[in-house]
């Protein structure tokens, strides 16, 4: 009892901190002095954000200010009303979350981070009769103290780029004559650095495959009922709705990410982690809302996918984080803990240019996002269509990438049984980093018991990847391997003369200290068990143990005979996995990857 009423005491104590700090909240962006008016902006929507100390809420359709203490502001609140009902503007709340829900996650964000939010309640939706009309109500609103920031909103679009036409029609031609195949030999995004992200070294790993994780995309649609993700995603919708089905984009991230484990099709990177659909239903009034709906469903330690680029006055398309409501949201996502995965766009932008005006630099303002740019498919080197610059932090393949949908590959007959090896963009991408990000975090969470935060993810991406070839900045390609050495998992390897009559060498590395027991099995398990605390069990029924501790070196070496049996050749006849005890530091203990023994 006494810790909680301690905990409830700092809890309202920080809480009365972040009020008395509000006045120190810069603006989410400056206004300029006059709003220009693009082909690429909403026709008729503004979103209107007010002073971030104010208490301005919708009540009854009218604007209304509940900060008595903000007395100074009625003559701009009146004004503001006058101009909305001059111009005929219809005033909505930009979110569809009810206020309680919006403040409550942001004293949540602020509790967890320390840090103080901007206020989503401040931020509205008017809808105004004509375009024409845009303009000028953003400049006229823009007049007064008590509005933040009045801006004319986006379009968006799926940030996918248009594959090469003909090598679409042959891979289709030659799925008419076979069945369906196994694709996974042909995610070479898998594969070992430099090429791939090293994630079939990964998956050996307790926690890799994204158990106990929800990803929550955002995208505009998919086909749920697509035979390769319906064991995560089939009738997983949240928020708005109905989305548009079948829709090929968000199928084909999903492939990336949760491509089920069997003999077809393709395999998702981290293919155990549960997956809910939120669709902004192609409006960009919506992407707030339905980055909360995402948000609200997953929680601290969950991913967020952002599949969407957006278009402004700015050069278009960019990051949706652009638009001060959207960025808002976003960062009041990581602040909670919820990682955030967001597509660059493919405009071949440099996003630190002045045009933005700083809004993607860090030292002015950071979402705590991981923006995802595109490479030249296997090749390191830029995309031509990728944005670039500081504010990226890592890149996957941008080109021809193999997963569900469109059905330039195969089709079997139906949206439920296409597959393509041409979905490229930042769209087909961001998945790619997104799945080795959680893979990375679940190792790290089965290992020392607690999974890493937003911005500790970001900067091991950064740190342990695979830095990028020529052009812009899109940051490192993510390497599973060199994080998991960077983190210091216990792994064994196995060498020696791994032939009949032979001898097998394991390498167990770890923390001097450490103590471990190696077990040897003649089978996996179907399904992994779970063991606190170590994680995920691969073995089945243990034939042979050995214990031990690791030495000062930081790695034991083990010996084991093999028999002298011709027989054995050509097969793997068991498989290795050891369990490792913490002698200090984080967590109490790990499994290693399991390694299968493979008899030459």
């Amino acid at each position: 009892m006494l810790k909680k009423t301690l905990s409830l005491l700092l809890s309202s104590l920080f809480l009365a901190s972040i009020a008395s700090a509000q006045s120190s909240l810069a603006p989410l962006q400056a206004k300029t002095a006059k709003t220009e008016v693009h082909p690429e902006h909403h026709s008729t929507l503004v979103v209107v954000k007010f002073r971030h100390d104010s208490g301005i809420r919708l009540r009854d359709g009218l604007l209304v200010d509940l900060s008595p203490q903000l007395t100074d502001s009625a003559a701009d609140l009146v004004a503001v009303r006058g101009i909305l009902s001059a111009t005929g503007g219809v005033v909505s709340p930009y979110f569809q979350q009810s206020e309680a829900e919006l403040d409550a996650w942001r004293h949540s964000g602020e509790i967890r981070n320390n840090q103080v939010l901007h206020d989503l309640n401040l931020f509205f939706a008017v809808e105004l009769p004509s375009k024409s009309l845009v303009g000028a109500t953003c400049d006229a609103l823009n007049a007064f103290e008590l509005v933040e920031i009045a801006y004319p909103a986006s379009k968006i679009s799926d940030p996918v780029v248009v594959p090469n036409v003909v090598q679409m029609l042959s891979n289709f031609l030659t799925s008419l004559f076979a069945p369906a195949p196994d694709y996974e030999n042909q995610q070479d995004y898998r594969n070992a650095a430099p090429a791939g992200v090293d994630a079939d070294f990964g998956q050996f790993f307790s926690g890799s495959r994204g158990e106990g994780t929800l990803i929550a995309d955002v995208e505009t649609g998919w086909t749920d009922d697509h035979e390769d993700i319906m064991h995560k995603s089939l009738g997983n919708f949240v928020g708005l709705g109905p989305a548009p089905y079948p829709w090929d984009h968000g199928t084909a991230v999903l492939g990336e990410l949760v491509g089920e484990d069997n003999a077809n099709g393709v395999k998702g990177i981290v293919h155990q982690a549960d997956v809910v659909m939120s669709s902004h239903l192609g409006s960009a009034a919506n992407i707030g809302t339905a980055i909360i709906h995402a948000a609200n469903a997953a929680g601290p330690g969950d991913v967020v996918v952002l599949e969407v680029q957006c278009y402004s006055g700015a050069p278009s398309p960019h990051p949706c984080e652009y638009d001060s409501a959207i960025f808002a949201t976003v960062q009041t996502a990581t602040a909670n803990g919820t990682h955030v995965f967001a597509a660059a766009g493919n405009g071949s932008n440099n996003l630190d240019s002045g045009s933005y005006g700083g809004l993607f630099d860090r030292n002015v303002r950071d979402s705590g996002a991981v923006m995802c740019g595109a490479s030249d498919g296997e090749s390191l080197n830029i995309a031509y269509f990728s944005n670039y610059g500081t504010r990226l932090d890592a890149h996957g393949w941008g080109f021809n990438v193999v997963t569900t949908g469109y059905g330039d590959l195969y089709n079997g007959g139906g949206v439920t049984k296409e597959y393509t090896a041409a979905f490229s963009g930042t769209s087909s991408a961001t998945p790619i980093v997104t799945g080795a990000g959680i893979m990375i975090n679940g190792i790290h969470r089965e290992a020392f018991g607690a999974g890493l935060s937003p911005l500790d993810l970001r900067a091991l991406l950064t740190a342990t990847g695979t830095p990028q070839g020529s052009g812009g900045q899109i940051g490192p390609r993510p390497n599973v391997r060199d994080a998991i050495d960077f983190i210091g998992v216990p792994q064994i390897t196995l060498s020696g003369n791994n032939v009949p009559g032979g001898t097998l060498i394991v390498d167990i590395a770890g923390s001097p200290g450490d103590s471990y027991t190696l077990g040897f099995s003649n089978s996996l398990l179907a399904t992994p068990t779970h063991i606190t605390p170590y994680g995920y069990r691969y073995l089945g029924g243990l034939s042979q143990q050995a214990s031990g501790v690791i030495p000062a070196s930081g790695t034991e070496t083990l010996s084991f005979p093999i028999p002298n049996n011709g027989s054995l050749s050509g097969k793997t006849v068991g498989y290795v996995q050891a369990a490792v005890t913490f002698s200090s530091g984080p967590g109490t203990g790990s499994f290693t990857n399991y390694q299968p023994v493979d008899i030459l």
